[in-house]
């Protein structure tokens, strides 16, 4: 099978900065207790290492905070101009900044970037807020950045918690022909049934804009490793989206620390074994491919 890693990470600790690794934050060890286990070099020998097994056939690589986030962007063309991948790159942009314009341009001349991303991770418990604010979706600075994002062809990865998804009702129906993937199954933080039940509304509520897909990164982080624990949520997001609007994803390194590939690969496999060939299809590879033009 066709099998498209829609998401992990690549670190050059070598040669390029991440301020959360030089100084840990609470708030990604409240998320999980040995994430900094993964705070090393990671490079794309380290990453098929851990994936061979499951033979995945093209992968897409996404920003992990480094400082300088083009010189990042650089490092991993140079990654697919001489080792074959990263097939494509979500790479990291700060929408309220003076240079958007700028970084847009340096970005296009990367053919290896296809997408890019800013955390909005926003929640009234301060251990969950992953982003810098919880006002960028009304500030007409991020907003004006946003418009030079639209301008061009690259996808806006999402990194919103399903309470936040209401708020970003506006931005997705007022930019229609830009490509929208919300990350980390929509990211639930009440998983009770009462949570369940409101994911879920949230949910189908964006499903209604043909514009947006789901991608399925850190599900191992979120909802945890068996199949009881990540079935209702992984079938319910595909009876939402279809096959054809959802993307299968490692989260590596980071995931990795919870479950080796065969086993990620052969639990979610479990959870959807009454999808057809065809919808296994979509969800493990041709979703990634269509999404993020990988060849």
């Amino acid at each position: 099978m066709d099998i498209v890693d829609a998401h992990h990470h690549l670190i050059n600790s070598t040669e390029l900065v991440y301020p959360w690794i030089d100084t840990r934050q609470p708030v990604l060890t409240a998320l999980l207790s040995n994430y900094y286990d993964a705070a090393h070099e990671y490079l794309p020998e380290h990453y098929r290492s851990e994936v061979d097994d499951a033979r995945f056939t093209a992968s897409v690589a996404c920003e992990i905070g480094a400082s300088d986030g083009m010189a990042e962007a650089a490092w991993v063309q140079h990654c697919a101009n001489n080792f074959g991948s990263p097939g494509a790159f979500i790479a990291a942009i700060q929408l309220d900044s003076d240079d958007v314009a700028d970084v847009l341009a340096r970005y296009r001349e990367l053919p290896v970037v296809r997408a890019v991303r800013q955390p909005l991770y926003w929640a009234a418990d301060p251990s969950k807020r992953l982003g810098a604010r919880g006002d960028y979706l009304t500030d007409p600075a991020w907003l004006h950045g946003f418009e030079q994002v639209a301008a061009t062809e690259l996808v806006w990865d999402l990194l919103v918690y399903d309470e936040q998804l209401p708020e970003t009702h506006d931005l997705i129906s007022s930019f229609p022909d830009t490509t929208f993937v919300v990350e980390a199954i929509g990211w639930p933080l009440d998983r009770s049934e009462d949570g369940f039940a409101r994911w879920e509304e949230r949910l189908r509520a964006v499903s209604e804009f043909p514009n947006v897909v789901l991608k399925m990164q850190g599900i191992a982080l979120i909802l945890g490793t068996s199949e009881a624990a990540i079935g209702p949520w992984i079938r319910m997001a595909l009876n939402i989206f279809g096959a054809n609007r959802c993307m299968f994803a490692s989260h590596y390194p980071v995931d990795h620390l919870l479950w080796d590939c065969r086993t990620m690969v052969r639990t979610i496999e479990a959870t959807i074994a009454d999808l057809s060939a065809d919808e296994h299809a979509e969800f493990f590879g041709l979703t990634a491919r269509r999404v993020y033009r990988l060849n």
